[in-house]
């Protein structure tokens, strides 16, 4: 080759590479692409916690008994401010023990009281013996109390379960089966992982309208000034369903 054509080709020919000689542009993609994917798994995996301490914190709340908020814990969560002045969502328990099924639709024009219990709940058994009182004071005006049982744990439950441990409370209304706790997801614990208590309460008006809610725990009539916040709530509720009665009395 002539020596003019042998160093044209020299300084035109781009050197060859072997796979470690990239250039910097290519390893600082690299790098960035690695960086990208540690802080993509760190992500999953911190979505991994949330979900596993999600679920068990459901879980819990599934086997034990209701307890009071934790140390430090707000009343903002387990207010049933969200649900006041809205339409009551619809149920769809298991089945209803003793009684024909009730739906809202059909209950409309009545006062309708409604409480998830289990039969192991101490605020449950301090409070059924007053919804009984409620219930037949009121009956002949318009109000229906619903009880409706919610097993801990998640399980298969007899009628006579269901039975017997209204009775056992107090308690001889209408009584409907949550077995799988739908309903009582529905209306109270979906998006909201942080509540403490399940055992809920709810007032809806002739409108199928929530006007009072309860977000666990108990209420009855006392003396005891340990039991004022109770006795407070049960007389609060008292009012409203004496407010409501007169006013749908009023209307027709």
């Amino acid at each position: 080759m002539a020596p003019d054509r042998l160093a044209s080709t020299l300084m035109t020919r781009t050197p060859e590479r072997s796979c470690s000689q990239r250039p910097a542009a290519s390893a600082a993609a690299t790098t960035s692409r690695r960086s990208r994917r540690h802080v993509a798994n760190a992500a999953v995996a911190g979505l991994c916690l949330l979900a596993l301490a999600s679920g068990q914190r459901v879980a819990a709340r599934t086997q034990a008994p209701d307890a009071p908020p934790a140390h430090g814990a707000t009343e903002a969560v387990d207010s049933p401010a969200d649900l006041i002045g809205k339409p009551a969502r619809a149920w769809t328990f298991t089945r209803w023990v003793d009684t024909a099924p009730l739906t809202l639709q059909g209950l409309r024009g009545k006062v309708v009281l409604v409480r998830w219990f289990s039969p192991e709940c101490h605020y449950c058994m301090n409070t059924l013996p007053s919804l009984e009182k409620l219930r037949k004071r009121y009956a002949s005006q318009g109000l229906v109390v619903v009880c409706v049982y919610h097993p801990k744990p998640m399980r298969e439950v007899s009628d006579k379960e269901v039975r017997d441990g209204a009775r056992k409370l107090g308690f001889t209304g209408p009584l409907a089966l949550d077995q799988e706790w739908s309903t009582l997801n529905r209306w109270w614990l979906m998006n909201h992982p942080g509540r403490n208590w399940t055992s809920v309460s709810f007032l809806i008006d002739p409108q199928g309208i929530v006007r009072w809610g309860q977000g666990g725990g108990e209420y009855h009539p006392s003396d005891d000034p340990g039991h004022a916040a109770c006795a407070a709530r049960y007389a609060e509720l008292e009012r409203t369903i004496r407010e409501l009665l007169a006013a749908s009395s009023a209307a027709n």
